[in-house]
């Protein structure tokens, strides 16, 4: 069985996925997971370099699902090889007031160096954070949610 540098295991990764109610490839680079906690997984395949087309697509993808229903988003950068600046500039400067926070999920020291340069130089305008674990990524995204059902 595949383990990953984190020691989470390809089931582990299955079970977490199939609390899913639909997925959809955008030009065979990310795959949109639709769950059913209003959680959106926007995960990378096939090694890809995200660009801006590909970013907007995502976006698009989420908010044809979402509307303005409460949601969080979890990236999935895993098997992200390169992010083009103009997708950086881009989804830093997403707003959308019914997004309660951002994971982004990371496995090499070398995606955690250039995330943390994302984050300090574009300021992300909804709550963002790294991650190298899949359920932590969660579970915190769980916790903005809720946080902003308190104060909302």
């Amino acid at each position: 069985m595949a383990e990953r540098a984190n020691g989470e295991t390809k089931n582990q990764l299955d079970t977490i996925y199939s609390m899913f109610m639909e997925s959809r490839i955008i030009n065979d680079k990310i795959e949109v997971i639709r769950r059913d906690d209003q959680i959106y997984v926007y995960k990378a395949i096939n090694d890809c370099t995200l660009d801006i087309e590909t970013a907007e697509a995502m976006a698009k993808a989420g908010d044809e699902w979402n509307g303005t229903e409460l949601c969080a988003n979890l990236v999935d950068m895993r098997d992200m090889l390169y992010v083009d600046s103009k997708v950086r500039d881009f989804g830093a400067a997403q707003y959308r007031p019914h997004v309660a926070g951002s994971a982004l999920l990371i496995e090499s020291v070398f995606g955690k160096y250039f995330a943390n340069l994302f984050m300090k130089l574009s300021k992300p305008k909804v709550p963002t954070k790294l991650f190298t674990k899949e359920e932590d990524a969660i579970a915190w995204l769980k916790e903005q949610m809720a946080k902003r059902k308190i104060s909302g």
